[in-house]
């Protein structure tokens, strides 16, 4: 893949919430949780931002949190009904936290939405381009859920879009490898973490960098 210009690439953790993949009981953690340590991307995940940071590459968090009695939430899609029948994911309960092994450092912003996309209702496109952001890296929980909707609206925006193929995952292989191949098709790349890693310190490589990541 073409080179990653730290400067001007973001890594996008999208949906990585305590509730949905980690120790939180909830409808959606009883989907996720298990294929999240069957597909170890909390591993995979846990060297992209590793790698970033170290190229001082932007960071930023997207979670979806509802308000307490879910103002604005109509039961009008499967996904809402479900969130209707069992409210979960509120604002203020350790479900909404991002899971322990891939936590936030404090000068990385968490940007919380009701949408199933990172831009709607949120500041996510201003930051990206107040920080001179052009690339977003995306990974995160679903594939063809949060992941490919926050994916489209990032290429809709003009951003040069790429989904890290072994750091998302769906509720199944054969959705995960569907919405891939869709992203791929129309809307950015859809590399694996070596490849962005290896994109990434091309692009800031000196003979100490190197050393640092031997």
């Amino acid at each position: 893949m073409e080179r990653l210009d730290p400067a001007r690439t973001a890594l996008l953790v999208v949906h990585m919430a305590k509730g949905v993949a980690g120790q939180v009981d909830t409808p959606f953690d009883r989907i996720f949780r298990e294929r999240t340590a069957k597909t170890g991307i909390i591993r995979v995940q846990a060297r992209l931002l590793d790698g970033f940071r170290r190229a001082q590459a932007k960071v930023i968090y997207t979670l979806v949190t509802y308000q307490q009695g879910l103002p604005g939430v109509k039961p009008n899609s499967p996904l809402f009904r479900m969130l209707v029948e069992s409210p979960t994911l509120l604002q203020g309960t350790s479900a909404v936290e991002v899971i322990d092994d891939i936590a936030p450092r404090p000068d990385e912003p968490v940007v919380r939405g009701q949408a199933a996309n990172g831009f709607d209702g949120t500041a996510l496109n201003t930051m990206l381009r107040v920080a001179g952001v052009d690339t977003v890296v995306l990974v995160g929980i679903a594939t063809d859920v949060a992941v490919e909707s926050t994916a489209r609206v990032a290429s809709d925006l003009q951003y040069r879009t790429i989904i890290v193929s072994d750091a998302c995952q769906a509720d199944s292989d054969e959705a995960h490898a569907r919405a891939l191949h869709v992203l791929q098709k129309w809307f950015g790349e859809t590399p694996t973490a070596d490849e962005v890693l290896s994109a990434l310190r091309i692009a800031t490589a000196d003979p100490n960098h190197r050393a640092a990541w031997a």
